[in-house]
C-alpha cells in the first residue's frame, strides 16, 4: 500500500525579473514524494487569483492532492527574488499572503483525522502568522500520526524561537542544514558539546526524547543521519558534480529518505536514495524536474 503523506504550508511563487517559477517547500516536499510513489497531499492556502488558479494546475501535474488546499481574499503566496551586482540572490517573502490565513472547522479537522495519513510533514514558515499558526497547532494535536517530519527551514525574518522549538518537540524524524544548525543553538533550543554532525545529532535526540531520526545536510559535503535507537550514523557524500540550482534538492532529499524509510530500509540505504535524487535535482533549474526511470531503478 501507498503511504498517505500530509505536507502542511506554504504556497509560494518565487518572482524573478522575467518569470515565475512554482515553490514552497512543503509544495516541493510533496511533489518529490509523489514522483517517489506516496499518496501525496497538501494542505495550505491560495488566493481567489490567476495565481491560485496556476498553483492548482501545477500541484495536479505533479500529482499532489488538492483536497486540503483552501482558497482565500489573500494574495497567493510570492516571494520577489533580486541579484545584487555580485550576483548573489536576494529573497523577499511577501507577508500576508493567503497561506498565513489558514482555519480549519472541527469537520475538517475530523476529516483530516479520519483520512489516517502516516506522516505528517511541517516547518517553521508556516508558522509565522498566528491564524496558520494555530491551525498547524490543532492539526498536530488532533490528528497526530506515528511519524512526523519536520524540515524547519529558517527563512529570515519568518521564524521565532517558538516555531522552531515547535519543530524540535514535535518530529520523529527532523532535517536541519548545518548552516541553519547554529541558528537552533543560538535561539537556546539546545546545547552541544562535541561540535561534529554525530554530536549535534545525539545532543539534538537528548534534548527531544521523542526523535527517532535526525538527518544533517552539509552542502557539498554531504549528509548525515543519525538514528536514536540503536546509535547507528551513517555519512554520504554528495552525488553529481554539476549543480545549476540548489532550489528544492533539501525537499527532494527529505522526500526520498522518508518514503524509503517508511518501508523499514536501513537508513544507509535511505541515505544513498536521498543523495541520488538530490544530487539529480541540483543538475536542473527545476525545483521538481522529471524523473528519468533511470533515476528510480534500484541501485
Amino acid at each position: 500500500m501507498k503511504k498517505r503523506i500530509l505536507s502542511v504550508g506554504e504556497i509560494i511563487w518565487d518572482v524573478y525579473s522575467d518569470r515565475r517559477v512554482i515553490g514552497g517547500a512543503p509544495l516541493n516536499f510533496a511533489a518529490h514524494a509523489a514522483r517517489l510513489g506516496a499518496e501525496s497531499s497538501l494542505l495550505s492556502a491560495v488566493g481567489e487569483d490567476a495565481l491560485g488558479d496556476a498553483a492548482l494546475s501545477a500541484l495536479r501535474k505533479f500529482g499532489v492532492g488538492t483536497a486540503w488546499v483552501r482558497r482565500n481574499a489573500r494574495p497567493t503566496g510570492q516571494c520577489i527574488v533580486t541579484t545584487d551586482a555580485q550576483g548573489v540572490p536576494h529573497y523577499d517573502v511577501l507577508r500576508d499572503m493567503a497561506y498565513d490565513h489558514i482555519r480549519l472547522s472541527p469537520q475538517e479537522l475530523a476529516d483530516i483525522r479520519a483520512a489516517n495519513f502516516d506522516v505528517l510533514y511541517f516547518g517553521t514558515l508556516i508558522q509565522r502568522a498566528p491564524e496558520s499558526r494555530a491551525a498547524l497547532r490543532q492539526i498536530v494535536r488532533n490528528c497526530r500520526p506515528k511519524t512526523v517530519f519536520c524540515d524547519v527551514n529558517l527563512r529570515r525574518d519568518c521564524y521565532d524561537a517558538e516555531s522552531a522549538r515547535f519543530c524540535l518537540e514535535q518530529a520523529t524524524v527532523l532535517k536541519v542544514s548545518m548552516e541553519e544548525e547554529p541558528t537552533l543553538r543560538a535561539l537556546g533550543l539546545y546545547t552541544v558539546t562535541e561540535d561534529t554532525p554525530r554530536g549535534i545529532a545525539r545532543a539534538l535526540c537528548e534534548r527531544f526524547g521523542q526523535l527517532r531520526t535526525v538527518l544533517l545536510t552539509l552542502g557539498k559535503d554531504g549528509s548525515y543521519g543519525y538514528r536514536t535507537e540503536s546509535g547507528e550514523d551513517c555519512f554520504r557524500p554528495a552525488v553529481g558534480e554539476r549543480v545549476v540550482s540548489t532550489v528544492g534538492a533539501g525537499d527532494s532529499f527529505s522526500a526520498a529518505f522518508l518514503t524509503d524509510y517508511l518501508c523499514g530500509k536501513p537508513l544507509a540505504v535511505c541515505m544513498e536514495k536521498a543523495a541520488r535524487i538530490s544530487g539529480f535535482v541540483v543538475a536542473h533549474t527545476e525545483a521538481v524536474p522529471e524523473y528519468p526511470p533511470s533515476l528510480l531503478a534500484p541501485q
